[in-house]
C-alpha cells in the first residue's frame, strides 16, 4: 500500500478527505497502519469485495461471502463498517443487487489503470475534469503497477476542482449534504443529485 500512502499524503497536503474502497484480501497486519491513517484523517472506507475479479457471474453464496469477509476485515482493523460497495470492474448483476446490502458506488472515471487511457497525470486529471458536475463521485485507483499517475494527478486535480468551487467529502457526507438516500435498489451511483 505504498501508493495508498502517497495518495494519503496528497489528500493531507491539500486538506481533503476521500472514501477508499478496499479489497478484503489486502487487509492484514501489514496494511493496518494505512487503514488507521485513513480513519484518523477522516476518510471513509468502503467495500470493494474480497478479490479483484468481477462478481457479475458469481452465485449468491460467493457474493455474500466476498462482501461479508471484506466487511469483517475492515471492522477488525478500523473503527468503521463499510457503508458503500464498489463492484470490481464496475461489473454488476441482479444477483449482486439482491444479496449485497450496501449502496453501489461507481463514479467519474480517471481511467488511471494500466491500459485505461490515463497514462499520465495530466490525462487522468483531464478525464475527471471533463465529466465533473455537482454531486460527482470521482473514481481513481491507488494500487496499479508503476508508473502510476494518480498521486501526481491529484496535485493538478484537487486545486483545479477547488478553484471551480468544489468541496471534497466522503460518500456518506455527500449523500447527507444532498439529502439523498443512497440505498436505492438496482442503482450504481455516479452522481448524487
Amino acid at each position: 500500500m505504498t501508493k495508498t500512502n502517497l495518495v494519503l499524503d496528497k489528500l493531507e497536503n491539500h486538506d481533503v478527505v476521500a472514501t477508499f474502497f478496499v479489497v478484503g484480501q489486502r487487509i492484514n497486519d501489514n496494511t493496518k497502519s494505512v487503514l488507521k491513517r485513513m480513519d484518523s484523517m477522516g476518510c471513509e472506507i468502503g467495500n470493494h469485495s474480497w478479490g479483484y475479479s468481477s462478481m457479475d457471474q458469481m452465485d449468491s453464496a460467493e457474493i455474500v461471502e466476498s462482501v461479508e469477509n471484506t466487511n469483517d476485515a475492515v471492522e477488525m482493523y478500523t473503527s468503521m463498517s463499510p457503508n458503500f460497495f464498489r463492484p470490481p470492474n464496475l461489473a454488476i448483476s441482479n444477483t449482486m443487487y439482491e444479496v449485497i446490502d450496501l449502496p453501489f458506488a461507481g463514479g467519474v472515471l480517471g481511467y488511471d489503470w494500466s491500459g485505461g487511457g490515463g497514462d499520465t497525470p495530466e490525462k487522468v486529471a483531464n478525464n475527471v475534469l471533463s465529466e465533473m458536475k455537482d454531486g460527482a463521485i470521482i473514481l481513481l485507483h491507488d494500487v496499479q503497477p508503476d508508473p502510476h499517475p494518480t498521486p501526481k494527478a491529484l496535485d493538478t486535480l484537487i486545486p483545479a476542482l477547488k478553484n471551480l468551487g468544489y468541496e471534497f467529502v466522503t460518500l456518506s457526507n455527500l449523500f447527507d449534504r444532498k439529502s439523498v438516500d443512497p440505498d436505492v435498489e438496482y442503482k450504481i451511483w455516479k452522481y448524487v443529485e
